[in-house]
């Protein structure tokens, strides 16, 4: 009849689009594909994927410990699992790509999933103030959510005079949608180092730098917040 039940331009922050769409009823529907401003060209070129098909929305946590089981959950559509086992028992740091199963052998679009030979650890709500920040001990790599509209994670630190720390969000560039903030405060909460975006010249043709990266040189011996 002519009417919308579907429509996708940009794919969270890809300029791809993932339509993900239930079908109201049976009957014929139309799949229609064209330029964004309507522009046209010989090498305008694309493939894409429709059907049943399994997809991957999200992943948690977005990486593991090498040498250590790990475990991720997996939500989306059409998938037949719900947890991946990711290989971390021979593995070198850097990215692996999971991919999930759908109905009928048909696998998953490629999820990514890092992996990293510091100690890995998992956020523990509540640790949204710095009167219940949680407690680590640094080098480490922590995993968390931030679950809702003004939620924050904040992890408290000892630090000694001279230490040089790097506090690195590592989101967007696993495919999660969070634009991420970090700042460092000392004991009196003042603001030592702050950062939005950070621009990340090795992780390709992003359209939006969206991972916070901080380094500071600490000022004293003492108990600092990341926030």
């Amino acid at each position: 009849e002519g009417k919308e039940v579907g429509y996708n331009d940009d794919y969270r922050f890809k300029p791809d689009p993932v339509l993900l769409c239930e079908i109201p009823a049976d009957g014929e529907y139309i799949l229609a594909v064209y330029d964004a401003i309507f522009r046209g060209r010989e090498d305008f070129v694309y493939r894409i994927t429709l059907g049943e098909l399994p997809f991957v929305t999200s992943v948690f946590p977005l990486g593991g410990q090498i040498g250590l089981p790990a475990v991720a959950d997996l939500k989306g559509v059409n998938l037949a699992e719900t947890q991946l086992t990711p290989p971390t028992k021979e593995a070198q740091p850097g990215l692996c790509w999971l991919t999930a199963r759908g109905r009928g052998g048909l696998l998953s679009n490629l999820v990514p999933f890092a992996l990293d030979a510091l100690p890995d650890g998992m956020d523990s709500e509540p640790n949204n103030s710095v009167k219940n920040a949680q407690r680590v001990s640094l080098p480490i790599v922590m995993n968390g959510t931030i679950g809702t509209p003004g939620d924050q994670d904040l992890f408290r630190f000892e630090g000694r005079a001279g230490d040089e720390v790097v506090a690195e969000v590592m989101a967007r560039r696993l495919d999660s949608p969070l634009d991420s903030m970090l700042k460092i405060t000392d004991e009196s909460g003042d603001c030592l180092a702050a950062n939005d975006d950070q621009e990340d010249l090795g992780s390709g043709l992003n359209t939006h730098h969206a991972d916070a990266l901080v380094r500071i040189k600490l000022p004293k011996k003492g108990v600092y917040t990341v926030h």
